[in-house]
């Protein structure tokens, strides 16, 4: 795999679409055009990902999947002759990036059974579709297989059509929930980008779809092309010659409101509304309209297709990179729940030097009782790390203690990865048990867990600090320090209430906030 990216300041955009094969006119005007104009966006800069959803084409078509790499091929080719740009956007296989397979399963944890079957592109295909048996999950969870798609990137945006906002709905939904009930802010909630849809109608004046063998061919030749826009129905309209038309009442006619130039579009429809064209001529520079489009796109296609293991090649890369940025977001997701995938094992020993000179293994906790007040306090901060690595929090320490004694070791806090948490053990040196006094850095973090040992009782009590309750007192300490300096900060017991302190700021109450627990028990 690919080293893991940077996280990028750019706003993010990702949509997908499913292998059925060659496009048509209406997947191009419907998704893939629009697509083009995001990834060349220079104002807007876009981070575009775009994704081949070969595992969504297997929650309807699982019993027939022989021609699924040929069709993913195909859409692959059809995409890079259209525009897309391997340089300026990712363009992906989904299959080759597991981590949308890792988070769907996880989110099939924590996502109401409800919240699926109240989709509504669920009914509607199930009475579309009634020829295929989708009384399964893969068909029922597929939306949210859609949300893993859109948040293992953290996307901001996603480019639909009016039928699936409500998929991105439930995307917010997912992150919603994820955010809240792991306190976190990992995933950010979505927006659809409606894609302008214009009204294209196929060969039989339908909705254009390879459901209704209705389609014309986003890489077919001009006089397939032509043959197809001959056979159209006018609507029953001008049975003579010398009948009046109504383009707006015509299938031709909004074909000619999408690819005709409007220099000429304006006379033509004239001359259909007073009879002075034909309706096959005014089929013929309809489908030269339409060519003057495709004709480009099918001569890029065709060049591609010479070398299929060099789109390959670059599929392969680009999926690679994909999954790099995936991974970013599911390092942070398996902290969370527990199953991360690093087993290293923690750096067990802590040692020191100068009048002390012990050094202890965290997995030995007898004689702890024994040791010098210091060394005892490190060591039970030394176990609190090791019980937080054992459930995915991996922290890091903020300053260089070659210089410090281990009493000034106490006082320097830690931090998680991506600096949202910062951690700070200490004890009472001056044996005054009721209160604790430690300095952190001059920068307002978003949540603090601070911890303290209470010597009599071998507890340590942790505060989970909610930033509400500083981020006044926080600001208003560090107008009267000097750039190096630290931010003093003191939890004290006052009978029954726990008060905590920001430099000379007045006390704010955290004994709702506090927890105790024993890490020798």
């Amino acid at each position: 795999m690919s080293e893991l990216p940077n996280r990028s300041e750019r706003p993010r955009v990702l949509s997908g679409m499913r292998p059925t094969g060659k496009l048509h006119l209406g997947n191009y005007m419907g998704a893939l055009a629009n697509w083009v104009k995001l990834q060349n966006d220079e104002a807007a800069n876009y981070e575009c990902y775009f994704f081949i959803a070969d595992w969504h084409a297997l929650t309807t078509d699982y019993a027939d999947p022989g021609r699924l790499q040929s069709k993913t091929i195909d859409v692959a080719l059809d995409w890079l002759a259209a525009g897309l740009n391997p340089n300026k956007s990712t363009i992906f296989i989904q299959s080759h990036v597991p981590q949308h397979a890792e988070l769907h399963l996880l989110f099939s944890m924590m996502t109401p059974l409800g919240w699926l079957e109240r989709v509504p592109t669920y009914k509607e295909q199930q009475e579309n579709l009634k020829g295929k048996d989708l009384s399964t999950y893969g068909f029922l969870g597929y939306p949210l297989l859609q949300a893993a798609d859109i948040l293992a990137y953290q996307a901001q945006y996603v480019p639909v059509g009016r039928d699936q906002v409500a998929h991105v709905e439930l995307t917010r939904e997912v992150a919603r929930r994820f955010n809240s009930m792991y306190r976190t802010e990992i995933f950010p909630e979505p927006e659809a980008l409606l894609t302008p849809s214009p009204k294209l109608p196929g060969t039989d004046g339908r909705k254009m779809s390879k459901s209704y063998s209705n389609t014309i061919g986003l890489t077919e030749d001009a006089v397939t092309v032509a043959r197809k826009l001959g056979a159209m129905s006018t609507n029953g309209q001008r049975i003579r010659q010398t009948d009046a038309g109504d383009p707006d009442q015509c299938p031709v006619g909004d074909l000619h409101k999408i690819f005709t130039p409007e220099v000429e579009l304006a006379q033509i429809l004239k001359d259909c509304r007073s009879a002075k064209s034909s309706c096959q001529g005014c089929k013929l520079v309809a489908a030269i309209s339409i060519s003057d489009l495709t004709q480009p796109i099918l001569e890029r296609r065709e060049e591609l297709d010479k070398n299929r293991s060099h789109l390959w090649d670059m599929l392969r890369e680009q999926s690679e990179r994909a999954a790099a940025r995936a991974e970013l977001t599911m390092r942070d997701v398996r902290d969370i729940l527990g199953t991360s995938r690093d087993l290293g094992k923690l750096e067990a020993d802590i040692s020191f030097t100068g009048d002390i000179g012990l050094g202890y293994s965290l997995a030995e906790y007898s004689g702890i009782f024994g040791l010098s007040p210091v060394v005892r306090a490190l060591k039970i901060r030394a176990i609190w790390i090791e019980l937080l690595s054992n459930e995915g929090i991996s922290l890091s320490q903020v300053g260089n203690f070659a210089n410090f004694m281990p009493e000034r070791e106490l006082e320097e806090p830690f931090i998680t990865p991506r600096k949202k948490r910062i951690f700070v053990t200490t004890q009472s040196i001056t044996g005054d048990d009721d209160t604790f006094s430690f300095k952190v850095p001059q920068k307002s973090y978003e949540v603090w867990a601070l911890l303290c040992w209470d010597k009599k009782t071998f507890f340590l009590s942790d505060f989970v600090i909610p930033q509400k309750f500083y981020s006044q007192q926080f600001s208003q300490a560090r107008k009267t320090l000097s750039n190096d300096e630290r931010v003093v900060v003191t939890i004290r017991k006052e009978g029954s209430r726990d008060l905590m302190n920001l430099g000379t700021s007045e006390p704010i109450d955290v004994t709702s906030l506090l927890g105790n627990y024993d890490p020798l028990n």
